[in-house]
C-alpha cells in the first residue's frame, strides 16, 4: 500500500473513531445497517472488532471470498454484543475476534469488565452458533501518548486474562501483541502513522500470522 494511501486511511479511521466515541453513533448505526443487508457467504469467515479490524479489506488481502469484515471503528465489546445477532444469524464457520482497545481507553471499562464482556461475546456465539470456531486475538499494543487515553498499561493487563479465557472456553488464542510490539513494548513505528491504527505492512504481517487458521 503506498504511503500516501496509508496516511489517507489513517485520517479516515481517526475521523471515524471520533464519531464512534459517541456510543452507537451514526457511523456505528450505518455500519450495522449495512451489515444486515449484506449477504453472509456459505462457510463465512468473519473478522469482528473495532477500527483495527475495520481498517483492512480482508477479502482482498486474503484472496478469500468467504471472508467478511464486521469491524466498526470506535466499537467496544458492549457494542459488539448489541449487534452480535447479525453475526450469529449467518452461522459463520469461523470468527476472528479482536476487541478491547476502546473499552480500556475511552469507554471507562476496567480490565476485568473488558474481559467479562468479551466472555459474553464468546458465550453467545458458542450457545447460538455452536459449530462456529472462534479465534480470540490479543489486543494490539499502541504507542503511549500518541492519542489521549490510549496506553499499554491496561492492554498488557488484559491480554493474559484473555489468554486464560481462551483456554477456559476452548477457543483458539492468537497472540499478535508480542509480534507487533517493539523492545520497549510499544507498537512498532513502521506499522502506524498515529500510534494506534495500522498501515498496509501491519495488515500483511497480521495475515501471515493467521493464514494457517483460515
Amino acid at each position: 500500500m503506498p504511503r500516501t494511501s496509508c496516511f489517507a486511511l489513517t485520517l479516515l479511521l481517526t475521523f471515524s473513531f471520533s464519531l464512534g466515541v459517541q456510543a452507537q453513533g451514526a457511523y456505528w448505526k450505518h455500519k450495522v445497517n449495512q451489515f444486515r443487508i449484506l449477504p453472509n457467504p456459505r462457510g463465512e469467515i468473519c473478522f469482528l472488532g473495532d477500527s483495527i479490524t475495520d481498517g483492512c479489506n480482508w477479502t482482498e488481502l486474503t484472496g478469500n471470498r468467504k471472508v467478511t469484515n464486521r469491524g466498526i471503528s470506535g466499537d467496544t465489546a458492549e457494542g459488539i454484543l448489541a449487534r452480535l445477532d447479525e453475526v450469529i444469524s449467518g452461522k459463520p464457520a469461523k470468527v476472528f475476534l479482536m476487541i478491547g482497545t476502546n473499552d480500556l481507553a475511552w469507554a471507562g471499562k476496567t480490565v476485568p469488565e473488558t474481559r467479562d464482556n468479551i466472555e459474553k461475546i464468546i458465550d453467545r456465539i458458542q450457545a447460538e452458533s455452536p459449530k462456529t470456531k472462534i479465534y480470540l486475538q490479543s489486543v494490539l499494543p499502541v504507542i503511549d501518548g500518541r492519542i489521549e487515553k490510549f496506553d499499554n498499561a491496561d492492554i498488557n493487563a488484559v491480554n493474559p486474562l484473555l489468554a486464560q479465557l481462551a483456554r477456559e472456553k476452548n477457543v483458539t488464542w492468537i497472540d499478535l501483541n508480542s509480534v507487533f510490539r517493539d523492545s520497549g513494548g510499544q507498537l512498532r513505528v513502521e506499522f502506524t502513522e498515529d500510534g494506534l491504527h495500522l498501515n498496509g505492512e501491519a495488515y500483511r504481517l497480521w495475515y501471515e500470522l493467521i493464514k494457517k487458521n483460515l
